[in-house]
């Protein structure tokens, strides 16, 4: 809090992002219609025709469950960063109660999640991790306590991020002795749930959402300042690497995972770390908020 309370406005995107796509939410605007201001002054970090007199020429970019999810902080504390911050708080509540009911080790990794330091960083540049962090503490709750509500859950992980999606087979770990049948009444719920909180987005305008939340995608370009071994191979080589490693690297990441982890809670979770860190590890963009989460969900896969 007292970081927050001491950077009101960081000079991030992100957080122009979030905070003008929640006003226009609650002014019953379409966020993913929204153009925004380009603080940078310059259009190297959009790509080419992303940027035209001193707006870049998109939407909210991220999925509608991050914006539902930082409104809290937006209407109560006029700084949607304080819903990222009760996420973050929440992740470790989750984490001691697991270390209450079967060990030590989930109040320690409750006191490390807390005072990572990069954490503080994230939270002050409002990456939206935490609540992709958040949603996963989630899906570990709710295998352990909750099977019921599991599939729910687990839907609305998947639709808390774009890149959430790749840790998708990662969910064979959290299903086990169900019939074809109960497997696709799993699915079907997963998908259901997903679809509920984004569907209305969607069909709110679907061109802009498109735009804003996929084909924004293929437009970012390579960045050299990237925390991946395609930027350190580049700076080595001359030579940029082809993006498409990165989802190589998530199904490599996903296969190790059904092979060597256990069907359960934990192994979901070290699982999703194992594909999002390779992911991230051979992108084009890559910092230290996607880190972040691969720490986050190796402290929840050992505190489960």
């Amino acid at each position: 809090g007292w970081v927050l309370r001491n950077s009101p406005t960081p000079w991030i995107d992100v957080y122009v992002f979030q905070r003008d796509g929640s006003a226009a939410l609650l002014r019953g605007e379409n966020p993913y219609a929204l153009t925004f201001p380009n603080i940078y002054g310059n259009g190297a970090y959009y790509g080419p025709g992303m940027v035209a007199n001193g707006r870049v020429l998109f939407g909210y970019v991220y999925l509608p469950l991050s914006l539902l999810m930082v409104l809290p902080g937006a209407i109560f504390f006029n700084d949607v960063r304080y819903s990222q911050l009760v996420a973050v708080a929440l992740v470790a509540v989750s984490l001691g109660i697991g270390g209450r009911t079967k060990s030590r080790l989930g109040l320690s990794a409750a006191a490390l999640l807390l005072l990572l330091p990069r954490g503080f960083f994230v939270l002050e540049q409002s990456w939206t991790e935490p609540l992709v962090l958040f949603a996963l503490a989630a899906v570990v709750m709710c295998a352990r306590r909750r099977p019921n509500l599991l599939p729910y859950v687990l839907g609305l992980f998947f639709a808390s991020k774009q890149y959430a999606v790749i840790a998708a087979p990662v969910a064979l770990l959290l299903v086990r002795g169900l019939s074809l049948k109960e497997f696709a009444i799993f699915s079907g719920k997963a998908a259901l749930s997903g679809i509920v909180v984004t569907l209305p987005f969607v069909l709110w305008n679907p061109h802009e959402f498109y735009h804003s939340v996929v084909e924004l995608q293929f437009y970012q370009p390579f960045r050299d300042d990237a925390l991946s071994l395609l930027a350190w191979y580049k700076h080595s080589h001359g030579v940029t690497p082809p993006v498409g490693l990165a989802f190589v690297g998530a199904l490599v990441g996903s296969v190790i995972a059904l092979w060597r982890l256990p069907r359960s809670a934990s192994g979901f979770a070290a699982g999703v770390a194992l594909a999002v860190f390779l992911f991230v590890a051979f992108n084009k963009q890559a910092f230290c908020n996607y880190y972040y989460l691969v720490s986050g969900a190796l402290l929840l896969a050992a505190g489960a």
